[in-house]
């Protein structure tokens, strides 16, 4: 009989997982003062000795740590900075996070943080429903990006069939969704997009003459927007869901069969804390906040209490999967990094697309922030399918900006351009431009 969680700890009870995680915390946090300089830096500064913290409820005393002090004690203490905590030569892989945000950070592992990293991605794959049976394309990019390697150890702990794509070209992969069984295709959502837009130029329907019936996606938070995932399961015939991670931290959740919208996070690799921006209080359950990570597993580079600017709402209900770990809805609903104030409206660029992505017949889009005539302005390229023209699209045009208008309650300038003209991405899309000198956030 096939077991139904990966681990037993997806279903354990509150209690014994609460127990775990306090016994996990204590180990972490002594571990990171006796052995990371930035660490016991921190919490001398804070006059916090690592006995004081016993508990989850102790959890508060430590300070936030932050990418930009990762960067900055990186730039300081080339190379690795002096947040690593293990001798040099217990690292087993270095990974760079995609420095999207300005300079990447050089994470290392030793064997035992990689074991974690990956054996908890594979509890997100079985969770999709990968298994053994499968043959499973990774189409991340090859490189010192943690994407690629982790999904493709992942598939690999499930004893799925592994099939890496990693170096080659969108035409190439193409070619092997025709003529190998692969039945799991992992990428980002935006580059699910592209690779099945450039089959259709090339008269093949993916849905129909491939064999693909799962879809996972990281990198972005497209696969939670409802409208991107309905794209996606169109493109496919498959079954999407979404895998949200961090290179500094973990692959830390997964959507599961249910797919009600719910993020389950590895709790007993990390441990969440949903705090209001505002008061940094706790929120209550179907309340925003930003998702701050302890890390419970990881030892060269242990993170505590790191916010990571992702803004989520903590699920109101227990998921009927059965698993007791906690949730999210929705996934990812924007980045504090991201959030644009717009005549004093905020907006989200992942609320653009969920709005952009219902319309039919928009195979791209861009967003430019901007300022015309002294006033804020939200323009949003539409790149139509191709084959439309005219009326159609006037007709586009017209119901962007109504939908816009409607969904973020103010009014955004609305252009068509030429089809394929916008840039497509087989890695984290950057479909949002900030012109404007001076911005509130």
């Amino acid at each position: 009989m096939e077991k139904r969680f990966y681990t037993e700890m997806e279903s354990a009870s509150r209690d014994v997982l609460r127990a775990y995680q306090d016994q996990k915390l204590r180990e972490q946090v002594a571990h990171a003062y006796r052995n990371s300089p930035f660490y016991r830096r921190k919490m001398d500064e804070a006059k916090v000795k690592p006995e004081a913290i016993r508990t989850l409820d102790d959890l508060p005393r430590l300070p936030f740590t932050t990418k930009e002090e990762l960067k900055e004690s990186q730039a300081q203490h080339p190379l690795w900075g002096d947040f690593l905590a293990v001798p040099m030569e217990d690292v087993l892989r270095i990974h760079m996070t995609s420095g999207t945000t300005g300079r990447p950070v050089l994470i290392l592992d030793t064997p035992e943080d990689w074991h974690g990293f990956y054996h908890s991605y594979a509890r997100s794959l079985w969770a999709f429903g990968v298994r053994k049976s499968d043959l499973v394309m990774t189409a991340f990019s090859y490189g010192p990006w943690i994407g690629f390697w982790s999904g493709f150890y992942a598939a690999q702990d499930v004893g799925a069939t592994v099939l890496p794509s990693g170096g080659m070209s969108t035409d190439q992969r193409i070619d092997m969704l025709l003529n190998y069984p692969i039945t799991v295709l992992g990428c980002t959502p935006s580059y699910a997009l592209y690779l099945a837009e450039q089959a259709r130029k090339r008269g093949i329907d993916l849905a129909k003459e491939a064999k693909v019936r799962i879809t996972w996606h990281t990198g972005e938070p497209g696969a939670s927007i409802p409208a991107t995932q309905k794209l996606i399961e169109k493109a496919y015939g498959a079954k999407v869901y979404d895998l949200p991670g961090l290179t500094e931290i973990a692959a830390w959740g997964f959507g599961c069969e249910a797919q009600n919208g719910n993020i389950h996070v590895h709790e007993d690799y990390v441990y969440p804390e949903i705090l209001d921006v505002e008061t940094g209080k706790p929120v209550q359950p179907g309340q925003q906040g930003e998702l701050v990570f302890t890390s419970l597993y990881r030892k060269a580079m242990p993170l505590l209490r790191y916010r990571t600017k992702d803004i989520v709402k903590l699920a109101e209900t227990p998921c009927e999967c059965g698993r007791s770990l906690v949730a999210i809805q929705g996934g990812v609903i924007g980045r504090l990094d991201d959030m644009k104030k717009v005549r004093g409206v905020i907006v989200y660029p992942s609320r653009i697309e969920e709005i952009v992505r219902e319309v039919a017949g928009v195979d791209e889009f861009k967003v430019v922030l901007r300022r015309v005539q002294g006033l804020d302005d939200i323009l949003v390229q539409l790149d139509p399918s191709p084959g439309l023209a005219g009326e159609q699209l006037a007709g586009l045009q017209e119901k962007v900006s109504q939908d816009l208008r409607l969904g973020l309650g103010i009014r955004c300038t609305v252009e068509v351009v030429q089809s394929g003209s916008l840039p497509r991405w087989d890695h984290k899309a950057r479909r949002v431009r900030d012109e404007r000198e001076e911005v509130p956030f």
